[in-house]
């Protein structure tokens, strides 16, 4: 399958597109705990 088609998304399937969903969640929580967990590290980089 061509990365476009892929993308354009009319041959994707409920549970691929599930799938993708998820993951795509799943890296945005996983990136909001990293920035909370550092934030602290992050203010004394700037200060």
């Amino acid at each position: 399958m061509d990365i476009n088609e892929f993308l354009e998304g009319s041959s994707l399937t409920g549970r691929q597109a599930a799938v993708i969903f998820f993951t795509f969640l799943l890296l945005i929580i996983v990136s909001a705990l990293i920035l909370v967990l550092f934030s602290d590290f992050f203010q004394q980089l700037i200060s």
